[in-house]
Protein backbone atom coordinates (compact mmCIF):
# COMPACT_ATOMS: atom_id res chain seq x y z
CA UNK A 1 0.00 0.00 0.00
CA UNK A 2 1.03 3.49 -0.85
CA UNK A 3 0.47 6.64 1.84
CA UNK A 4 1.52 10.48 0.79
CA UNK A 5 2.34 12.42 3.91
CA UNK A 6 2.22 16.59 3.90
CA UNK A 7 1.66 19.31 6.10
CA UNK A 8 1.28 22.86 6.77
CA UNK A 9 4.16 23.35 9.15
CA UNK A 10 7.09 22.70 6.77
CA UNK A 11 8.88 19.43 5.85
CA UNK A 12 10.98 19.66 8.22
CA UNK A 13 8.69 19.78 11.36
CA UNK A 14 8.72 17.19 14.26
CA UNK A 15 5.08 16.70 13.35
CA UNK A 16 5.53 15.34 10.01
CA UNK A 17 8.44 13.32 10.72
CA UNK A 18 6.81 11.30 13.60
CA UNK A 19 3.45 10.70 10.80
CA UNK A 20 6.09 10.01 8.10
CA UNK A 21 7.46 7.03 11.25
CA UNK A 22 4.27 5.75 11.96
CA UNK A 23 3.53 5.43 8.44
CA UNK A 24 6.61 3.40 7.36
CA UNK A 25 5.52 0.95 10.00
CA UNK A 26 1.75 0.63 8.00
CA UNK A 27 2.45 1.23 4.17
CA UNK A 28 5.21 -0.69 1.77
CA UNK A 29 5.83 2.57 0.38
CA UNK A 30 5.73 6.38 1.83
CA UNK A 31 5.69 9.33 -0.35
CA UNK A 32 6.28 12.66 1.31
CA UNK A 33 5.38 15.97 -0.60
CA UNK A 34 4.93 18.90 2.21
CA UNK A 35 5.71 22.90 2.02
CA UNK A 36 8.99 23.73 2.47
CA UNK A 37 8.11 26.44 5.30
CA UNK A 38 5.31 27.13 7.45
CA UNK A 39 1.86 27.12 5.46
CA UNK A 40 -0.74 27.40 8.58
CA UNK A 41 -4.14 28.92 8.08
CA UNK A 42 -3.98 28.56 4.72
CA UNK A 43 -6.86 27.02 4.41
CA UNK A 44 -7.26 25.17 0.61
CA UNK A 45 -5.39 27.72 -1.14
CA UNK A 46 -4.14 26.75 -4.73
CA UNK A 47 -1.35 27.82 -6.69
CA UNK A 48 -2.79 29.02 -10.19
CA UNK A 49 -0.97 29.72 -13.41
CA UNK A 50 2.32 30.49 -11.21
CA UNK A 51 5.16 28.67 -11.53
CA UNK A 52 6.68 27.04 -7.79
CA UNK A 53 9.89 25.44 -6.98
CA UNK A 54 9.83 21.51 -6.29
CA UNK A 55 12.77 20.47 -4.15
CA UNK A 56 14.35 16.39 -3.83
CA UNK A 57 16.69 17.17 -1.46
CA UNK A 58 14.99 15.75 1.57
CA UNK A 59 15.71 12.06 1.24
CA UNK A 60 14.30 9.28 -0.61
CA UNK A 61 10.92 9.59 -1.64
CA UNK A 62 10.57 13.35 -0.20
CA UNK A 63 9.78 16.80 -1.85
CA UNK A 64 10.28 20.14 -0.12
CA UNK A 65 7.27 22.58 -2.73
CA UNK A 66 7.49 25.80 -2.41
CA UNK A 67 3.58 25.56 -2.10
CA UNK A 68 1.07 25.37 -0.63
CA UNK A 69 -0.49 22.34 1.56
CA UNK A 70 -3.24 21.64 -1.09
CA UNK A 71 -0.77 22.11 -3.72
CA UNK A 72 1.09 19.80 -2.43
CA UNK A 73 -1.41 16.87 -2.65
CA UNK A 74 -2.77 18.05 -6.25
CA UNK A 75 0.53 18.02 -7.54
CA UNK A 76 1.72 15.06 -6.02
CA UNK A 77 -1.47 12.83 -6.73
CA UNK A 78 -1.23 14.30 -10.63
CA UNK A 79 2.82 14.72 -11.45
CA UNK A 80 4.89 12.99 -8.69
CA UNK A 81 3.21 9.68 -8.40
CA UNK A 82 2.75 6.87 -10.85
CA UNK A 83 -0.23 5.56 -9.37
CA UNK A 84 -2.59 6.68 -6.85
CA UNK A 85 -2.01 6.18 -2.89
CA UNK A 86 -4.27 4.34 -0.85
CA UNK A 87 -4.14 6.70 1.63
CA UNK A 88 -3.17 10.67 1.74
CA UNK A 89 -2.16 11.70 5.40
CA UNK A 90 -1.67 15.14 6.72
CA UNK A 91 0.04 16.36 10.35
CA UNK A 92 0.55 16.08 12.48
CA UNK A 93 0.26 19.81 13.17
CA UNK A 94 1.32 21.84 16.14
CA UNK A 95 -1.92 22.43 17.61
CA UNK A 96 -4.96 21.35 17.64
CA UNK A 97 -7.70 21.59 14.49
CA UNK A 98 -11.33 21.65 16.66
CA UNK A 99 -14.70 23.13 15.36
CA UNK A 100 -13.93 26.32 13.12
CA UNK A 101 -10.19 25.31 13.02
CA UNK A 102 -11.08 22.95 10.44
CA UNK A 103 -11.68 25.84 7.72
CA UNK A 104 -8.80 27.46 8.42
CA UNK A 105 -6.09 24.74 8.36
CA UNK A 106 -3.79 24.14 5.85
CA UNK A 107 -3.35 20.64 7.47
CA UNK A 108 -7.01 19.77 7.28
CA UNK A 109 -7.32 21.31 3.56
CA UNK A 110 -4.04 18.57 2.71
CA UNK A 111 -6.45 15.85 3.61
CA UNK A 112 -9.60 17.54 2.52
CA UNK A 113 -7.77 17.94 -1.16
CA UNK A 114 -7.22 14.03 -0.59
CA UNK A 115 -11.06 14.00 -0.61
CA UNK A 116 -11.67 15.69 -3.19
CA UNK A 117 -8.97 13.64 -5.30
CA UNK A 118 -11.33 10.25 -4.39
CA UNK A 119 -8.60 9.50 -2.04
CA UNK A 120 -9.02 8.03 1.93
CA UNK A 121 -7.64 11.16 3.86
CA UNK A 122 -7.05 11.50 7.38
CA UNK A 123 -5.66 14.85 9.01
CA UNK A 124 -3.58 14.26 12.36
CA UNK A 125 -3.05 17.67 15.03
CA UNK A 126 -1.91 17.61 18.66
CA UNK A 127 -3.54 20.02 21.34
CA UNK A 128 -0.42 22.06 22.82
CA UNK A 129 0.14 25.78 22.03
CA UNK A 130 4.19 24.83 22.18
CA UNK A 131 6.65 22.60 20.90
CA UNK A 132 7.15 19.27 22.45
CA UNK A 133 7.99 15.52 21.98
CA UNK A 134 5.64 14.84 19.00
CA UNK A 135 6.75 10.80 19.63
CA UNK A 136 4.00 10.83 21.73
CA UNK A 137 1.17 11.10 19.03
CA UNK A 138 2.76 7.27 17.80
CA UNK A 139 0.41 5.14 19.46
CA UNK A 140 -2.45 6.91 18.82
CA UNK A 141 -1.77 7.28 14.78
CA UNK A 142 -1.29 2.97 14.68
CA UNK A 143 -4.60 2.62 16.23
CA UNK A 144 -6.38 4.97 13.67
CA UNK A 145 -4.12 3.51 10.68
CA UNK A 146 -4.94 -0.17 11.33
CA UNK A 147 -8.24 0.49 11.76
CA UNK A 148 -8.91 2.93 8.66
CA UNK A 149 -6.45 0.03 6.82
CA UNK A 150 -8.84 -2.56 8.15
CA UNK A 151 -12.49 -1.09 7.71
CA UNK A 152 -11.67 1.62 5.32
CA UNK A 153 -13.56 5.44 5.51
CA UNK A 154 -17.36 5.95 4.79
CA UNK A 155 -17.83 7.32 1.49
CA UNK A 156 -17.19 10.91 0.40
CA UNK A 157 -15.95 11.89 3.90
CA UNK A 158 -12.21 12.78 5.51
CA UNK A 159 -11.25 11.85 9.45
CA UNK A 160 -9.99 14.78 11.59
CA UNK A 161 -8.47 13.91 14.38
CA UNK A 162 -7.02 15.76 17.58
CA UNK A 163 -4.56 14.22 20.24
CA UNK A 164 -4.88 15.79 23.52
CA UNK A 165 -0.93 16.52 24.47
CA UNK A 166 0.62 14.97 27.48
CA UNK A 167 1.51 18.15 28.74
CA UNK A 168 -1.77 20.08 28.64
CA UNK A 169 -4.22 17.04 29.51
CA UNK A 170 -2.37 14.32 30.82
CA UNK A 171 -2.67 10.72 28.94
CA UNK A 172 -5.53 10.67 26.98
CA UNK A 173 -8.57 9.07 28.49
CA UNK A 174 -10.00 7.47 25.55
CA UNK A 175 -11.27 8.18 21.89
CA UNK A 176 -14.98 10.26 21.25
CA UNK A 177 -16.29 10.26 17.63
CA UNK A 178 -17.21 14.01 17.77
CA UNK A 179 -19.22 16.63 15.51
CA UNK A 180 -17.47 19.96 15.18
CA UNK A 181 -17.94 22.45 17.92
CA UNK A 182 -17.89 26.21 18.10
CA UNK A 183 -14.95 26.73 18.96
CA UNK A 184 -14.24 30.99 19.81
CA UNK A 185 -11.56 32.49 18.60
CA UNK A 186 -9.67 34.97 21.04
CA UNK A 187 -7.74 36.30 17.87
CA UNK A 188 -5.68 39.51 18.84
CA UNK A 189 -5.67 42.18 16.14
CA UNK A 190 -3.44 45.87 16.05
CA UNK A 191 -2.97 48.46 13.44
CA UNK A 192 -0.30 51.44 12.96
CA UNK A 193 1.09 53.86 11.31
CA UNK A 194 4.63 53.70 9.78
CA UNK A 195 6.55 56.81 9.03
CA UNK A 196 5.23 57.72 5.70
CA UNK A 197 1.86 57.53 7.06
CA UNK A 198 0.98 54.19 5.55
CA UNK A 199 -1.07 52.13 7.48
CA UNK A 200 -0.57 48.65 8.75
CA UNK A 201 -2.75 45.59 10.17
CA UNK A 202 -1.62 42.88 12.40
CA UNK A 203 -3.90 39.76 13.01
CA UNK A 204 -2.01 37.63 16.06
CA UNK A 205 -2.61 33.30 16.90
CA UNK A 206 -5.33 32.54 18.24
CA UNK A 207 -5.13 31.39 22.33
CA UNK A 208 -6.50 27.67 23.10
CA UNK A 209 -10.37 27.98 24.36
CA UNK A 210 -12.03 25.18 24.05
CA UNK A 211 -15.65 25.82 23.80
CA UNK A 212 -18.74 23.76 22.22
CA UNK A 213 -21.98 21.62 23.06
CA UNK A 214 -21.74 18.11 24.51
CA UNK A 215 -20.73 15.99 21.33
CA UNK A 216 -18.47 18.23 20.04
CA UNK A 217 -14.70 17.55 19.32
CA UNK A 218 -14.69 20.78 21.52
CA UNK A 219 -16.45 19.46 24.46
CA UNK A 220 -14.49 16.20 24.62
CA UNK A 221 -10.76 17.74 24.30
CA UNK A 222 -11.41 19.79 26.45
CA UNK A 223 -11.80 16.78 29.46
CA UNK A 224 -8.69 15.01 27.75
CA UNK A 225 -10.23 12.63 25.09
CA UNK A 226 -8.83 12.03 21.33
CA UNK A 227 -11.57 13.15 19.13
CA UNK A 228 -12.46 11.81 15.88
CA UNK A 229 -14.60 13.94 13.10
CA UNK A 230 -15.92 12.77 9.78
CA UNK A 231 -15.98 15.60 7.45
CA UNK A 232 -16.49 16.15 3.79
CA UNK A 233 -16.28 18.64 1.21
CA UNK A 234 -20.23 19.29 1.18
CA UNK A 235 -20.90 22.19 2.46
CA UNK A 236 -24.60 22.43 1.45
CA UNK A 237 -26.92 22.90 4.59
CA UNK A 238 -30.43 22.45 3.03
CA UNK A 239 -31.38 19.91 5.56
CA UNK A 240 -30.82 22.44 8.58
CA UNK A 241 -32.34 25.34 6.43
CA UNK A 242 -36.20 25.69 5.12
CA UNK A 243 -35.67 26.74 2.18
CA UNK A 244 -39.15 26.15 0.72
CA UNK A 245 -39.79 29.88 0.08
CA UNK A 246 -36.95 30.29 -2.29
CA UNK A 247 -38.62 27.83 -4.75
CA UNK A 248 -41.63 30.35 -5.42
CA UNK A 249 -39.26 33.08 -6.48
Amino acid sequence: MLALVTNDDGIRAPGIQVLIEAARRRFDRVVVAAPRTQKSAVSQSITINKAFRVFERYGPDAYGLEATPTDCVFFAVNELLEEKPDFILSGVNLGPNLGYDTIYSGTVAGAREGLLQGIPSIAFSLAVTEPVDFEQCLPHIDRVLVTAQEKGLAPETMLNVNIPSVEMFGEPKGIKVCHLGRRVFANQTAVWEDPMGLKHGWIGGRDLSLQGDEGSDCYWMKRGYMTISALTWDLSCNARADMSHWEAL
